[in-house]
């Protein structure tokens, strides 16, 4: 009966991938129990739209992951010498998507309680998968290959994972959390991108999904913001990546019954929405996510974005600065072009570098409030070009008051020579050394304090080539992604901030918010005259 079942009801069906993915595997659910798995609306577009290179930007929870892992077992079942490979941020959470695949292929015999014709038939049709792909060991059948970081099957096709992959030729690669990866190990970010993203040939298929954090800058940035300049460029190379986004209100299950005055509070966020993007939402979706906002707080937008502008407008948990330039985002006090004030004074501060970064803001701060104009930082060059750009800004905005840098500006090199003289020989005078601050954190709640009060031009968010033709980070970028050193298991040790490429400009910020709590800027003489900041 089976088999004339199958002869006449399942014919020809198995040469459609769409039929195999959402008939013959199972999964395990949220709950803990077993279903069959069937595309939902998220899984369904990605999969009709799914191109050579995709980027996926997404909400949590929304079973990309599990839609990547069961086509990529459909793929190896039914493709001789398939080769495929999974990436994810650390080898324990690739292990898990190499287990869901294991517990499809193991489960594809399976008989549900109460099964009909039909699910004996697809049961039937698994157990001669299984015995067509794997092997009998103790009447059990097991993939021939079934390791920690490998699964294989008799027709030559496999599935390996790592944490970079580099080396081989894959026909599928699924590469899973880059922006975590990008912000927490950019070493490896740059290796997936040299190396495992140049195993797959270009008639095979790649998928980077993440949930992004790190704000506008690393390999996972840089990717995906390439894939969204694509949509509008036409048609699409097979060495082009395609870009996908998936919001929270993608998901079905994001709704609450009832009313919240939280989501009343968020009225002024949910008709932007509507106004700006068209996106209507029900009052069940508004409550959910006003719930979810009270719990996540500033990590709400990275984990449950409304739109990508958003997920890139967040840094990471562990942000030194990220509550203060979330609530600036929220008030329109990032990006929002304003002019500078000709008669008020003008200030640079700085992180300094000699084989390393230097960092510089321009900045004004008048009427209560603080206001940074612009933003340059390069690595290894010298002086005399930072002198140059600081002439070039004094013909753009005018002269400046003054220049606070480090203590350690004051020290002299084996010649003989400090910073401040050989700035001074450049023709950059009115230089302020600020004193050392003892303790960094002093310095860093100053700046906390400055930035509940500030405004940040569009220059600042602006990104720049350096001569290694490399883009560097913007100025508003490092604020947002500087950070406290990670510990075990997430954990963060206060005391330590992170030194990476976004330190320097972040240190730049807190020369100016120690130089205002030292009283170092000028004040105006009556008649608006601007007066040179005293010395220290």
């Amino acid at each position: 009966m089976i088999e004339n079942l199958m002869r006449t009801t399942l014919k020809g069906r198995l040469d459609n991938p769409l039929w195999r993915l959402n008939n013959l595997y199972w999964i395990e659910n949220k709950g803990g129990g077993i279903q069959r798995f069937r595309m939902n609306a998220a899984q369904k577009r990605l999969h009709e739209n799914l191109w050579t290179r995709n980027v996926v930007l997404k909400a949590r929870q929304l079973g990309i992951s599990t839609y990547v892992a069961m086509l990529m077992l459909d793929s190896c079942l039914f493709t001789p010498n398939f080769h495929a490979g999974i990436i994810d941020k650390t080898l324990p959470d690739a292990e898990q998507k190499l287990e869901k695949l294991r517990f499809a292929w193991e489960h594809l015999d399976y008989l549900p309680p109460r099964a009909d014709a039909g699910e004996q038939a697809l049961a039937y049709l698994g157990r001669l998968i299984k015995q067509h792909s794997g092997n009998c060991r103790r009447n059990e059948w097991h993939p021939p290959t079934d390791a920690r970081t490998r699964m294989g099957f008799t027709n030559g096709s496999d599935i390996r994972l790592g944490t970079t992959l580099r080396g081989g030729t894959l026909q599928l690669l699924h590469v899973s959390e880059l922006a975590h990866v990008s912000v927490h190990a950019p070493w490896r970010a740059r290796e997936i991108r040299t190396g495992a993203i140049n195993t797959v040939s270009a008639d095979g298929r790649i998928i980077l999904e993440s949930t992004h954090e790190g704000g506008r800058y690393g390999v996972n940035y840089e990717l995906t913001s390439q894939a969204m300049q694509n949509v509008n460029q036409g048609e699409l190379s097979p060495l082009d990546f395609r870009f996908f986004f998936f919001s929270w209100f993608d998901n079905p299950d994001y709704v609450l019954p009832g009313s919240s005055s939280r989501a009343e509070e968020l009225c002024d966020y949910f008709d932007k929405l509507e106004f700006e993007y068209g996106t209507m939402l029900s009052r069940e979706q508004k409550n959910w996510y006003a719930r979810m906002a009270r719990t996540m707080g500033p990590a709400m937008r990275q984990e449950y974005p409304s739109t990508p502008d958003e997920a890139f407008s967040t840094g990471n948990e562990s942000a030194i600065y990220g509550a203060p330039l979330t609530r600036l985002r929220e008030a329109g006090r990032i990006g929002t072009p304003f002019d500078y004030r000709a008669d008020e004074p003008l200030y640079t501060a700085w992180d300094l570098g000699l084989s390393d970064h230097t960092a510089i803001w321009l900045v004004q701060c008048y009427g209560g409030q603080v206001y940074w104009l612009n933003h340059y930082a390069a690595n290894q060059l010298p002086l005399e070009h930072f002198a140059e750009h600081i002439k070039y800004w004094q013909q753009v905005y005018g002269p400046v008051a003054a220049h606070f840098l480090p203590h350690d500006a004051a020290h002299r090199d084996p010649h003989g020579h400090s910073y401040v003289e050989s700035l001074a020989r450049c023709g950059i005078h009115y230089v302020r050394v600020v004193p050392r601050t003892p303790d960094i954190w002093r310095g860093i709640n100053a700046l906390r304090k400055l930035l509940e009060r500030s405004w940040f031009h569009p220059d600042t968010l602006r990104q720049r080539m350096n001569p290694a033709g490399v883009l560097e980070p913007s100025g508003l970028t490092c604020l947002e992604m500087y950070r406290m050193a990670e510990g075990a298991e997430g954990t963060t040790y206060r005391e330590t901030p992170v030194h990476d490429a976004a330190s320097h400009s972040a240190d730049a910020a807190r020369m100016f918010a120690e130089a205002y709590e030292h009283g170092m800027l000028a004040p105006l003489q009556p008649g608006g005259v601007r007066r040179r900041a005293r010395m220290s």
